[in-house]
């Protein structure tokens, strides 16, 4: 008999909670993770793989881990879907998901061997059955604050899917990705050096936020001095939308200047600032652009920041200097083809 979707999920849910309990649970209760959601494993042994299915439909996206610049944390990003059109492995009208999934870290020797290692490797548990897998998602992370290994290590992602309830396992594959923690991560920090007259500036500058409604086809922009919606005519800064994709761009006005904010290859995830994670309290030196980037158009894509340069920029005093961000934008145009943006803001106080 075929189960209602809601019902066999709700079913596969039970069985896979019970299998991530059972695989995240030590005997030593002191290593067990705060959060009943999360799993921290440190590896003990080689790491004792699940066998994988010949037959599979599980197809890994390239696994990654990116490491900030003092090396303490590396975010893992990479997971899997399930290719439902493999009709090889998944019945005609089979209903699908994801019911396990774990992480397994090892280090690896000059002979090629895997060993333990000290570094915390961390990731959500799944809370129920997932169509697909994505390590950002679920957290998944590895962490070492005290410079206490490095070399070359090999992280393991291990997927179970199944389309029957009574066989949670029914379908499982590896991935695996090696990479290198440079040495210098466990050695004694050197000291930083100087900071310049305008950097030190820039730290003491205060920005306060604004939020502005606007539209790509209703004749309204920003004024950047005032932080209002004004009309095109006077604005600083007009968006418009292209309408068979939908795509937003803007255009700066006035000898307004605008780039994408650039901080993505530091390595610093502290500011890797969002519409959903804003300093909080903004300062000029929170907002880094390239100058060479800046131009009077730029593609507007949500969840970025971008900079907004004046002709009266000041890299000191903050003058003519802008940071915003897409807050919302209405899902469908109306009749006349506009959308609606909700802009956020950050500007000299």
């Amino acid at each position: 008999m075929k189960l209602p979707f809601s019902h066999y999920l709700l079913m596969i849910a039970t069985s896979a909670i019970a299998l991530v309990g059972f695989t995240a649970c030590s005997d030593d209760e002191s290593s067990s993770p705060s959060d009943p959601g999360t799993t921290t494993t440190t590896v003990d042994q080689p790491p004792d793989l699940a066998t994988p299915t010949e037959l599979s439909p599980i197809v890994p996206r390239p696994l990654s881990v990116d490491f900030n610049g003092d090396g303490t944390f590396a975010k893992i990003e990479g997971g899997a879907i399930l290719d439902l059109l493999d009709t090889t492995a998944i019945p005609a009208d089979a209903e699908i998901a994801f019911t396990e999934v774990s992480l397994i870290l090892a280090k690896v020797t000059e002979t090629g061997a895997r060993q333990q290692t000290p570094l915390q490797l961390s990731y959500n548990s799944l809370s129920a059955p997932t169509p697909n897998i994505n390590w950002g998602s679920l957290s998944a992370n590895i962490t070492d604050n005290n410079k206490s290994d490095c070399g070359t290590f090999m992280l393991y992602a291990v997927y179970n899917a199944t389309y029957d309830i009574n066989v949670p396992n029914m379908f499982v594959s590896i991935d695996s990705v090696m990479f290198v923690r440079d040495q210098k991560h466990c050695e004694e920090v050197q000291e930083t050096p100087p900071q310049s007259q305008e950097q030190l500036a820039a730290q003491s500058v205060e920005l306060a936020p604004f939020v502005i409604n606007i539209g790509t086809k209703n004749a309204t922009g920003i004024s950047l001095e005032t932080g209002t919606s004004v009309s095109n005519a006077t604005a600083d800064l007009v968006f418009t939308a292209d309408e068979l994709t939908g795509k937003i761009t803007v255009h700066g006005k006035n000898g307004i200047q605008v780039a994408p904010y650039s901080n993505k290859k530091d390595k610093d995830f502290s500011d890797d600032w969002t519409i959903k994670k804003l300093p909080e309290q903004a300062h000029l030196s929170d907002f880094r652009f390239k100058k060479s980037s800046l131009a009077a158009t730029c593609e507007f894509e949500s969840f970025m920041f971008y900079v907004a340069i004046g002709p009266n920029y000041n890299a000191e005093t903050g003058d003519g200097f802008y940071a915003f961000t897409l807050q919302e934008k209405s899902d469908t145009p109306d009749t006349n083809g506009n959308f609606d943006l909700t802009i956020f803001m950050f500007k000299k106080k």
